[in-house]
């Protein structure tokens, strides 16, 4: 199942067993500054599942997209509820999208140019 749904910033929780557990400081603020930015919107959803208790979910992937905004909710720059568009997987299908978005990555390199459309 993939469903793209909206929830409030204060319903998904990071997923126990997810595999990275920080981020640094600077990569949350700079993501932050990015959403204020461009509107306080998030490029990417976040992928979350159902959660153990009602209402609530957890991020299986893009944790970082997930601390960025509550960084905004805690600097009174967004409300706590603000609205985050999530694609809703299930079970192992999770799983599989939080390894593959660890793992199946190219580090950004080149100039500028290159990163031109």
């Amino acid at each position: 199942m993939t469903e793209t749904i909206t929830i409030a910033l204060n319903k998904p929780d990071a997923a126990p067993k997810n595999v990275r557990k920080t981020y640094s400081a600077e990569g949350i603020e700079a993501l932050a500054a990015n959403i204020r930015e461009d509107g306080y919107r998030l490029l990417q959803n976040l992928v979350v599942r159902k959660g153990d208790k009602k209402g609530r979910f957890f991020v299986v992937a893009c944790g970082l997209r997930l601390a960025a905004p509550n960084l905004l909710a805690e600097g009174g720059k967004i409300a706590e509820d603000y609205p985050v568009e999530c694609k809703e997987r299930e079970g192992e299908i999770a799983i599989e999208i939080r390894l593959a978005e660890n793992v199946m990555r190219e580090d950004l390199i080149g100039s500028a140019s290159q990163l031109s459309c």
